[in-house]
């Protein structure tokens, strides 16, 4: 049975144990899982955060890809929906600036809907990845520590990974200045099942008890222009603040001159994102 994967809220920890073990089949045995079908893309959002492309696993998978035309506006919803009839599609996967436009588009479609980003709602697609080169990284993600940095209150991708995040045995940490915090809602959410759910703006202190620091840019196609010329310096990446962090810490995500500090976990995401894309397709359409 198809599903749509529209949030983190559409997967259960018993979906996310079933992928990750599907991907590390797929790592380990690469095999043609989507042979015969035609995936659809429309990734029209240049803001969202992609490591590589996303459709090169997919190809291997066996796939067709049918990449949507971008014309010389962002494409509507009904746009959309009406090119992807045209393609006879199995899948479409979709980033688009306006949030809830995956919703949209589900309701209008019988073919699932992978969201890889709307606007600053959610990016469950990319926040399986990263949580996925967690568990790459660190072997489990019981009893660790994760804090996310940045920006908390308009990074869908941070949205997406605090919820899923929140269905393991783990604790959380939200460090972030008050202007970017993360939703009340979302952090009442996520306390609900987090073993843990901590929220501060001390990057120092947090880091000295910290399995994994996420990096959510604080974006300016994101973030308010007088909220970004304040906050865009306020974390200090330089090599000192590490100095008395938590030995063994991994740290992802995106972040404007921090290449260097993220070059160790660029090649885990890459792996990351070749194992689990083509599991959450095959997962998305069967």
């Amino acid at each position: 049975m198809s599903k749509d994967i529209l949030s983190a809220t559409d997967l259960t920890r018993a979906d996310i144990e079933h992928l990750f073990k599907r991907a590390d089949e797929l790592a380990r045995t690469p095999s043609p899982i989507l042979r015969d079908k035609i995936i659809a893309f429309a990734l029209f959002d240049a803001s969202v955060p992609v490591l590589n492309k996303l459709e090169d696993p997919i190809r291997r998978a066996g796939a067709e890809i049918r990449t949507l035309a971008r014309g010389p506006k962002i494409s509507s919803v009904e746009d959309i929906i009406r090119e992807v009839q045209i393609t006879n599609a199995a899948a479409i996967v979709i980033s688009h600036p306006e949030s809830g436009a995956a919703a949209s588009l589900a309701q209008h479609l019988q073919i699932p809907v992978v969201n890889a980003g709307d606007g600053t709602h959610e990016n469950p697609l990319r926040a399986l990845v990263d949580l996925y080169a967690i568990t790459k990284a660190k072997g489990a993600l019981e009893g660790i520590r994760v804090a996310l940095l940045g920006n908390l209150k308009f990074g869908a991708e941070a949205h997406s990974l605090a919820r899923l995040l929140g269905l393991f045995n783990l604790r959380l940490s939200f460090v972030s200045p008050a202007a970017l915090s993360m939703p009340y809602d979302l952090s009442d959410e996520v306390r609900l099942t987090a073993y843990e759910v901590e929220e501060t703006n001390d990057l120092a202190t947090t880091l000295r008890k910290t399995d994994v620091l996420y990096l959510s840019r604080i974006d300016p196609a994101r973030v308010e222009p007088k909220v970004y010329e304040k906050t865009k310096k306020l974390f200090d990446l330089s090599p000192t603040i590490f100095d008395e962090a938590k030995s063994g810490l991994f740290i992802f995500g995106e972040w404007d001159g921090a290449d260097e500090l993220l070059a160790n976990s660029r090649q885990i995401f890459r792996d990351s994102t070749n194992a689990l894309v083509p599991a959450l397709i095959e997962f998305a359409t069967n």
